[in-house]
């Protein structure tokens, strides 16, 4: 929940860039995996770190979509782990985003949190859970600008 509300949040809500969002997490010992000696292209857009202990996987990545015809710049933090499941994962959404009002789960989604944005025609905040068959769970927070 630490990492969400330190490197996802601030980075989903452009409070951080991408480069700001990777030097959070490795202030909190996550690092690129051992094996990958490559150095990141200039113009990256996306990064996978793991904790020091292995157990903690960390996803920052940036880019543009299409979201209901409309072209958006997406960019997403997701934490997962081969220890925890989306339950778990769930519960650590809830810490974040506790009783703040600006946040209400989305109806019929129960692992989804949208957040109250000033203009929401122009971006949107969400956190969300998600678990595919053969994938981990990943708890993201994703910010999407129109």
């Amino acid at each position: 929940a630490f990492v969400v509300a330190r490197v996802c949040l601030p980075y989903a809500s452009r409070a951080k860039t991408f480069e700001g969002a990777m030097r959070a997490a490795r202030d909190m010992d996550f690092r690129r995996p051992a094996a990958d000696r490559t150095p990141l292209e200039d113009w990256a857009s996306e990064v996978e770190m793991i904790s020091r202990d292995g157990r903690w996987r960390l996803r920052i990545e940036e880019g543009t979509v299409e979201d209901d015809g409309v072209a958006a710049y997406v960019v997403t933090c997701g934490v997962s782990s081969n220890l925890v499941g989306s339950r778990e994962l769930g519960r650590m959404a809830r810490l974040v985003v506790g009783r703040n009002p600006l946040w209400s789960q989305t109806p019929g989604a129960p692992w989804r949190w949208e957040r109250r944005t000033p203009r929401p025609d122009e971006y949107a905040i969400h956190i969300d859970v998600t678990e595919g068959p053969d994938r981990r769970a990943v708890l993201a927070a994703r910010g999407v600008y129109y």
